[in-house]
């Protein structure tokens, strides 16, 4: 019996994962000049994010684009799109040529939103951990400077989150910074060390 074989098109997606490069101008203020004055339901003022990719964060993404569409013409591959916070670019039959224009339209118009900061990323950052009251907000028990009884146990004590999910280290920090809490607490009025763990 001979089996007919049939060339089949192949669809897939290629995503491109990277770490922020760190921006000193990135921060979040309460200032109400910097919130335009707004105030929440309870009078405090809206705290104003500045954190968008800039300069150097621009030219990995272009990099990362170039890379893809040399990856896919170097195996004789078609492109449809490719896109980034940068912008998007539509190739051939374009992105989703089989949908409906409705729905191509609102792609079109909506992709921009879905590659911002906070869309599908693991953000980090902005109260980094460090031994230097002056270069970091938290010391290594994720206690604040300014406040020692402030802990912050989230990935906002991390420097950058490199490419894997920050689950399982925000996890391993909070347990560490709440043993270290419960020490101080029993009247041992010394931090925990790694033996302790």
């Amino acid at each position: 019996m001979r089996i007919a074989q049939q060339h089949l098109a192949e669809q897939g997606q290629l995503r491109a994962i990277r770490a922020a490069i760190e921006q000193p101008c990135a921060q979040i203020v309460l200032d109400p000049a910097h919130a335009f004055g707004r105030r929440d339901a309870w009078g405090i003022s809206v705290p104003h994010i500045d954190c968008r990719p800039r300069g150097e964060d621009h030219q990995v993404m272009k990099a990362q684009s170039e890379g893809f569409k040399q990856m896919i013409k170097a195996v004789d591959g078609e492109i449809d799109f490719v896109g980034s916070p940068l912008g998007l670019e539509e190739f051939g039959r374009g992105a989703y040529p089989d949908a409906d224009p409705f729905s191509r339209a609102l792609f079109r118009r909506s992709f921009h939103r879905s590659v911002l900061m906070g869309a599908a990323i693991h953000e980090s950052g902005g109260a980094r951990m460090g031994d230097d009251p002056k270069r970091s907000v938290l010391n290594k028990w994720n206690q604040c400077w300014d406040a020692p009884n402030l802990v912050v146990s989230d990935a906002s004590a991390f420097c950058s989150s490199g490419v894997s999910g920050t689950t399982l280290t925000v996890m391993a920090l909070t347990l560490r910074a709440c043993r270290n809490l419960a020490t101080a607490l029993k009247g041992q009025d010394r931090p925990i060390s790694a033996g302790d763990l």
